[in-house]
């Protein structure tokens, strides 16, 4: 196969940095179809990005031999339906963020994928980042020595408005809030760099919006020897969304947002600074970059670099945190079938009586 035919489900916002992306391939990828229930976003996104086919129906893409890849741009509660729709009809699917809105979902589409042999994918950009791999790469050689704790925020605000968009801001359809949204960026980066802690106590809240949701959590991450704190908002009212993750070792430390390793160390900063030229610049921005690598998977017939059970890793740490919350208690994981949040309708009726008992207190 030396080319691809690309279908696009969702006309939303990020729909386009896929449409984008896939022209850039040039002749390596054909947009030929796009979907949305809305019928007129569906035309304006076609004539925009001179995509053939538009439809306000998805099986008008799925259907179609001349469709190898699917993007999913959609609310995150259609996520796993109609990406199991799409591999059951053969397509390789590139999901966006979060894979799913719980653990069942998540384990469903990866066992179809299996089945029909198809490549799963989930939009995590951040990894394709210069600075994220150069940090990998000072963690890999243990260059700031022993790790003993971590720092990752995400402080962000959010409008009323935002909220207005009817599947937003409800556990059935966005599937949590600040966390499960904006912050699990941010949790596939501390997952990708520090790997799966083994137990979580978090706390969740409701502040400054009208929503079922939590627009602010906060949580406590505990490995062998290490601990990190996480904290996740959409009601920090700041002067510019604050994004940070710092590394700190026995010999030294890494941050990101910017991009600063260090050591007080004259041999070992020389060495971070080494291992860090070794990582050219990165020539696209992060999603063009994921987005060509699941083409090249398709293509080369290989794994993608973020595939579903990756996303599945970031899906399970966020499981672990609301269900932290909702109980009150220390989660510990990996979480199995058995969790209280492992089912879609066991994380809903576990988020339905922490929001009663708290109408309650308040």
């Amino acid at each position: 196969m030396e080319s691809v035919g690309i279908g696009i489900i969702g006309a939303g916002g990020i729909a386009a940095a896929h449409a984008k992306a896939y022209q850039m391939l040039g002749t390596k990828a054909h947009l030929i179809g796009v979907a949305d229930i809305d019928e007129e976003r569906a035309r304006a996104f076609a004539r925009r990005f001179d995509i053939p086919v538009w439809s306000s129906e998805n099986d008008d893409i799925l259907k179609r031999d001349d469709i190898q890849i699917v993007s999913l741009c959609l609310p995150h509660h259609l996520h796993a339906p109609i990406a199991l729709a799409a591999l059951q009809a053969g397509k390789h699917v590139l999901v966006e963020k979060p894979l799913a809105i719980s653990l069942e979902e998540a384990d469903s589409m990866i066992r179809a994928a299996q089945k029909a042999k198809r490549n799963l994918g989930v939009v995590f950009q951040l990894r394709f980042e210069s600075d994220v791999q150069r940090a990998r790469l000072i963690l890999e050689r243990q260059l700031i020595g022993t790790l003993f704790y971590a720092e990752v925020s995400c402080l962000w605000w959010r409008r009323p408005m935002y909220y207005e968009n009817n599947w937003r801001g409800k556990w059935a359809t966005e599937g949590g809030g600040a966390v499960i949204n904006q912050a699990i960026h941010h949790i596939d980066l501390l997952l990708y760099l520090l790997g799966m802690p083994q137990r979580v106590y978090a706390e969740i809240d409701t502040i400054a919006h009208r929503i079922e949701v939590e627009d602010w959590c906060l949580a406590t991450l505990y490995w062998d020897g290490m601990k990190a704190s996480f904290c996740a908002s959409t009601c920090a009212e700041l002067e510019a969304d604050v994004s940070r993750l710092l590394i700190l070792g026995t010999n030294g430390s890494v941050q990101m947002f910017p991009f600063r390793p260090h050591s007080r160390q004259e041999e070992r900063h020389l060495q971070i600074a080494e291992a860090c030229r070794t990582i050219p610049e990165q020539e696209l921005p992060g999603h063009t970059a994921q987005i060509h690598d699941f083409v090249f998977s398709v293509l080369e017939k290989r794994e993608p670099r973020v595939s579903a059970v990756e996303g599945r890793r970031a899906l399970e740490l966020i499981t672990a945190i609301y269900q932290s919350a909702f109980t009150q208690e220390m989660v510990e994981l990996p979480l199995t079938p058995d969790s209280p949040c492992y089912t879609t309708a066991g994380k809903l009726e576990m988020a339905r009586r922490y929001t009663a008992a708290r109408a309650k207190r308040t």
